[in-house]
């Protein structure tokens, strides 16, 4: 896997539909403590742009049973948490033009917005 890069991933949606509280889990996958980054920013909502990288190790063993045996081939994933509130569209913008892959997160309850 030398010289190849791992795909960026932008994780997008409304603001308080749950972008910061997915990838807190990702962050914490491997670990016994929980991650929370939304209890260090200002008012609970993302204001900048943050990245998480889940090197392949972790990603081939948390995903063994759905593989059937097989592995990544990829150093990991790359995931880029962007800001919901329209306040910072540039930042969103900008975070979405650097992704390989898009997850776009929704609120059951309020729909996509």
């Amino acid at each position: 896997m030398a010289g190849r890069r791992q795909p960026i991933v932008a994780v997008l949606g409304h603001v308080d539909h749950g972008k910061t509280s997915l990838l807190d889990h990702i962050r914490s996958l491997g670990k016994d403590a929980r991650a929370s980054v939304m209890d260090r920013e200002a008012g609970g909502i993302t204001q900048h742009i943050g990245a998480t990288e889940v090197p392949a190790d972790i990603l081939n063993a948390l995903c063994a049973p759905l593989l059937g045996g097989k592995t990544f081939d990829s150093p990991g994933l790359l995931f880029i948490d962007t800001p919901g509130h329209h306040s910072f569209s540039t930042l969103r913008s900008r975070g979405g033009s650097l992704a390989d892959i898009a997850i776009l997160v929704v609120d059951v309850m309020e729909g996509a917005r």
